[in-house]
């Protein structure tokens, strides 16, 4: 006989689910396999199923949370594997769809209806629940990103400081010119990366 090794949560599922936890429903046992009333070469009688043209809130949402803790990582780490096309590509591909969708002003409001259904005090506790720890997870994931961006940057102010040092800074007036400077080239920069 194979031993799996269960996690803890799908060791429980298995026992509530033999123990009739979902809905009244049980998994068949080896002993109704066993049962001297079963035909030989028949299945066991099933547990009566029950026609749901549509699930009841409560129960929605619980398949949906034993799905994502059972296989939802092991999914998102397939899709991200074995995309069915290349996400950049599409997302560039649609950019004449998305413009049109930013000008659509039924499509607008539907940002402020989302921000309407929910608070602070929810927004709050899912980041706490998230963990700040996935920030930090995420710029060390982001890291060869992060250096182009950097490089790129870095490079910009080299050139763009040396250009605003070489200008005087003897009077209001030249203080001035290099505040002025110093925001033209920013924003010439952060213009030419658009």
């Amino acid at each position: 006989m194979v031993r799996m090794n269960l996690s803890d949560e799908e060791a429980e599922l298995v026992r509530s689910s033999r123990a009739g936890a979902e809905g009244g429903q049980r998994l068949p046992t080896l002993a109704d396999y066993a049962d001297p009333n079963r035909p030989w070469g028949e299945s066991p009688k099933p547990n009566p199923p029950v026609v749901k043209r549509l699930p009841d809130p409560r129960e929605w949402v619980d398949r949906q949370q034993r799905g994502a803790t059972s296989v939802g990582q092991a999914n998102y780490l397939d899709g991200i594997r074995s995309p069915k096309k290349d996400p950049i590509q599409a997302g560039i591909d649609s950019q004449d769809a998305y413009t049109a969708a930013m000008r659509d002003p039924a499509i607008l409001a539907r940002r402020v209806t989302g921000l309407q259904r929910t608070n602070i005090n929810e927004w709050a506790a899912k980041a706490e629940a998230v963990g700040a720890g996935r920030y930090a997870e995420g710029v060390v994931a982001s890291r060869p990103k992060l250096e182009r961006g950097v490089e790129s940057y870095h490079s910009f102010l080299t050139g763009h400081l040396a250009t605003i040092d070489r200008l005087p800074n003897a009077t209001v007036a030249d203080r001035n010119r290099r505040v002025l400077e110093n925001l033209n080239g920013l924003r010439a920069f952060k213009n030419q990366r658009r």
